[in-house]
């Protein structure tokens, strides 16, 4: 007897969703850890804000999340970079990223996201935090946990960022900080099939930066499930300029100053632009056994060149794009890392305990040190209890196109033929994969034009040298996937060849 038709579908999508699907990320104690391998995860990120500001505006309907085309090209493009997570500043909560959520998700990459915007009312105002942490606020920061909660490649929600920059800030602004990650880490319990960390990012400002990290990760009256409390801890730092070092660069004083951490540290950006092109050497270090007993990795700022000039890709306005000799640095340094060193999982870093938040743990006189956080405001709490109205919820769909339509094109202005994603399977995470992306952009494959002649703009980088071997861990990931896929195959035959002389 011939099973039905939707008996057939579902078994099919089943299987399907098993291949795509990431695996969800814990905090546990001071490491991200895969909630199923129980491994440790470092984030090998970059900052994703195509178009900058431009890129961000709702009235047109528009955030780096909502165009499927350019997502699957960038993704594909970070495939062979080795990343593993973005970072996105600024959504619009109503627009549908579900495409492109799932197509980060099937390349193995995660995203870190700010809940907040520059629009008004769309931020703590660092000079006014009583007047802006409001219900209206909290709304829409709640409506960006509803717009990626159910994406399983969601890695975590920033409540802040470098709104504490300077003394005064750091006088008003922590327990508004505290208050917001309170109020979207309980809105999240009630309403997320599973806990988001929710976390802040850092400006490195050297006199306030031990204080605001000790104020945001110690544990009101010791309980540890405090949910004010940050579940990570983001610093944007720019100190490693060029070939400097350990030492120079002032890594040493900060490895030294989180050795203590009882929740993750990370740099949510790096990459200093002093010396250009930018050599990235500071990747061994982060990456290596001084930093990563204490670190989680970081995320290279950033994706897209823009004005500020801190781009590892161009990209043009008619949809092509191309690789920046810093892409190229980027990629040969992140080749050179020690994968198994970055999954080494440590027991004692996974069961750390918070201290006692207390006015002893902040050193400066002009720093807040009142734990006593401010009230929800009028209106909020129900919200928190109820949930939004109407809220645009996210979920994985189906990835049906992996070829990329627009030209890619290496350092060296010649084009990097057949670029596309390829997914994973659902339990890893993309990692630095030995590719040499510029380098397969042979001279032989450019006879389509050069990417002066696609573009609407001139190419500025130049070519970034040797290629390099895949590595071990690459090849045997590779072959994972291969029999993965052979295997799922195989079932699947089986399956139905027994469905229909049933």
């Amino acid at each position: 007897m011939a099973w039905p038709c939707s008996t057939l579908v579902a078994f099919f999508v089943l299987f399907t969703t098993l291949v795509i699907a990431v695996q969800e990320i814990k905090v546990q104690g001071s490491d991200f850890v895969n909630t199923v391998t129980n491994g440790r995860f470092q984030i090998v990120g970059v900052a994703y804000q195509p178009g900058g500001s431009s890129g961000f505006d709702p009235s047109s309907g528009i955030d780096p999340l909502s165009n499927s085309t350019v997502c699957l090209r960038d993704a594909a493009i970070m495939q062979g970079l080795g990343v593993n997570t973005i970072r996105v500043y600024n959504l619009d909560p109503s627009l549908n990223h579900d495409l492109c959520a799932s197509i980060f998700n099937a390349v193995g990459i995660y995203m870190l996201l700010d809940v907040n915007s520059p629009l008004p009312g769309q931020s703590i105002d660092r000079t006014d935090p009583a007047g802006t942490y409001n219900a209206a606020y909290l709304n829409r920061t709640f409506a960006v946990v509803e717009a990626f909660k159910g994406y399983p490649n969601t890695l975590g929600f920033f409540a802040g960022n470098e709104v504490i920059n300077d003394d005064p800030s750091g006088g008003l602004v922590p327990p508004y900080i505290r208050a917001v990650t309170r109020d979207l880490n309980n809105y999240i319990a009630k309403h997320s099939t599973r806990a988001i960390p929710v976390g802040y990012s850092a400006a490195d400002v050297r006199d306030i930066l031990a204080d605001t990290w000790e104020y945001l990760q110690c544990a009101i009256d010791g309980n540890a499930n405090d949910p004010s409390r940050s579940n990570f801890f983001g610093l944007n730092s720019y100190s490693w300029c060029g070939d400097a070092s350990f030492q120079s660069s002032g890594y040493d004083v900060l490895v030294a100053q989180f050795a203590n951490t009882t929740i993750p540290v990370f740099f949510s950006e790096y990459g200093c632009i002093q010396v250009l092109p930018r050599v990235f050497t500071e990747v061994q270090a982060l990456y290596g056994p001084q930093m990563t007993p204490v670190m989680s990795g970081g995320l290279v700022y950033e994706y897209s060149q823009e004005v500020s000039n801190y781009g590892l890709v161009v990209l043009y306005e008619n949809g092509t794009a191309q690789l920046r000799t810093d892409f190229d640095n980027f990629q040969s340094e992140l080749n050179k890392v020690n994968i198994t060193l970055l999954e080494s999982g440590n027991s004692t870093a996974t069961s750390l305990q918070p201290p006692s938040c207390n006015s002893s743990l902040i050193s400066s006189s002009s720093f807040n040190s009142n734990f006593t956080l401010p009230n929800v405001p009028a209106g909020a709490q129900t919200v928190i209890d109820n949930g939004i109205s109407n809220p645009n919820q996210g979920k994985l769909v189906d990835v049906t196109q992996t070829t990329v339509s627009e030209s890619v094109y290496g350092s060296n202005g010649n084009i990097i033929p057949d670029v596309a994603i390829k997914p994973l399977s659902e339990d890893q995470s993309n990692l630095p994969n030995g590719q040499d992306t510029s380098g397969s952009a042979s001279s032989s494959a450019s006879s389509s034009g050069t990417a002066s002649a696609k573009s609407t703009g001139s190419a500025t980088a130049t070519a970034s040298g040797s290629s390099t071997a895949a590595s071990p861990t690459a090849s045997k990931k590779s072959s994972a996937y291969k029999e993965r896929v052979e295997f799922v195959s195989l079932g699947l035959s089986i399956m139905m060849a027994v469905m229909w002389t049933l």
